[in-house]
């Protein structure tokens, strides 16, 4: 276990993040009320974006176009406020995950190739994390773009705000359409943090565990060179078996890990796994067939391109975790423990292989609900699931347009 603290630019983002949308860990009293307050905030804009895009579509129900639009804005915030309720009920075990990283995969006091390792998983967790939050703003930036691009050359009187409201207010005047316009620009600000923290530090720590196991293999794999020490058989054995144990030991904290990470998440990972497939059907409706400004025609661009680059990186993070955790059965079984003499310490050694090999049998997985693991398979599958609704929703606008 390592105390010293580290960070990088993907820990330290991803925690800015958390601490928006007020699900970040706390470590004193002050912390907690003030997170108390971030977090009711995050529900009330969440309710207000909702009664934002409801209210509108009640009133446009008959523009398809529009009520697209408004349907995937809703989507957002119902999957964000779900993923946002289950890590408040899950907080402890959340704080658990963040500790274990903390005390545990966050340092640098790594040999010179897990070092290597170490570097390779950070880089990698910095560009999925500048990417990530870079689509998200580009996105969330049109939201306002849009309205600003509308007001060019309009009268006061006239000016539109970026979500309409059906209510019976002066709100294009000054100052009513500054501040209304400020509070929807916050709104959209929050949900989209909302809509991305949670999925962004899973990632880290999907990148992060993957990490770990390729350390344990190549630990696994360079456990038995001690032999080179010209030491007798007896030796050798104890020495190999006290290595084995910190190997186990490690091995055992990995698995429990992956069972909390997967406790905690597993219900989030249901949620954007069942609406993925819409809001892309959605996204893929506006960009081709729907008859919208340029403005919310990039909203859904840069959505779906970071929709597309979030479920690709997810799954591969999920597939890796799969097939390194089963890796660790081949290194164990690679080493050299069946030339050990067949003394007390051996046999204690041939049991522990056996034991830990049967475990690296059941590899570690994140599913969907419990329903299934996720894998590269699953995005392939959630693709051609998009591509079957967008086709149902493409006929379906084309009868309604030959009536």
């Amino acid at each position: 276990m390592h105390t010293t603290r580290y960070t990088d630019i993907s820990i330290t983002l991803s925690q800015f993040l958390l601490k928006l949308a007020g699900v970040w860990m706390t470590v004193n009293n002050a912390e907690e009320r003030r997170r108390r307050l971030t977090m009711a905030f995050t529900a009330v804009i969440h309710v207000y974006g909702l009664y934002l895009n409801l209210g509108d579509a009640y009133y446009t129900w008959n523009d398809l176009s529009h009520c697209t639009f408004l349907l995937s804005n809703t989507l957002c915030i119902i999957l964000a406020m779900f993923k946002l309720l289950i890590l408040n009920f899950r907080r402890t075990e959340f704080k658990d995950l963040v500790l274990f990283a903390q005390q545990n995969f966050w340092h640098f006091k790594y040999d010179h190739d897990e070092k290597i390792l170490f570097m390779k998983c950070r880089k990698l967790c910095k560009l999925w994390t500048i990417t990530a939050c870079s689509f998200t703003q580009a996105s969330l930036a049109f939201y306002i773009i849009t309205p600003i691009c509308a007001n060019i050359g309009k009268n006061k009187s006239d000016r539109v705000l970026p979500f309409k409201m059906w209510v019976d207010l002066p709100l294009s005047v000054t100052p009513y359409y500054e501040i209304m316009f400020v509070i929807q620009l916050a709104t959209v600000q929050q949900i989209g943090v909302t809509y991305l923290c949670n999925d962004n530090f899973l990632c880290i720590l999907n990148m992060h565990v993957i990490c770990q196991f390729r350390m344990l293999h190549n630990r696994l794999l360079n456990l038995w060179k001690i032999i080179d020490q010209k030491t007798d058989k007896i030796d050798y054995a104890d020495k190999c078996y006290i290595a084995l144990k910190k190997c186990i030991r490690q091995h055992q904290s990995l698995i429990k890990f992956c069972e909390k990470l997967e406790y905690v998440n597993t219900f989030p990972i249901f949620g954007h796994v069942v609406v993925f497939s819409l809001l892309m059907c959605f996204d893929t409706y506006e960009i081709l067939l729907a008859n919208v400004s340029t403005g919310t025609r990039l909203i859904f661009v840069f959505h779906m391109v970071g929709s597309f680059i979030h479920i690709i990186f997810f799954t591969y993070t999920c597939h890796g975790l799969i097939e390194e955790s089963s890796n660790i059965s081949l290194a164990t079984y690679s080493g050299w423990w069946t030339i050990l003499p067949m003394t007390e310490t051996g046999r204690m050694l041939r049991e522990d292989v056996k034991v830990m090999m049967m475990k690296s049998m059941r590899p570690c997985y994140l599913s969907a609900g419990g329903f299934f693991p996720i894998s590269l398979e699953t995005s392939t599958a959630l693709m051609s699931t998009t591509m079957s609704y967008f086709t149902l929703m493409r006929e379906s606008s084309v009868k309604n347009a030959d009536k």
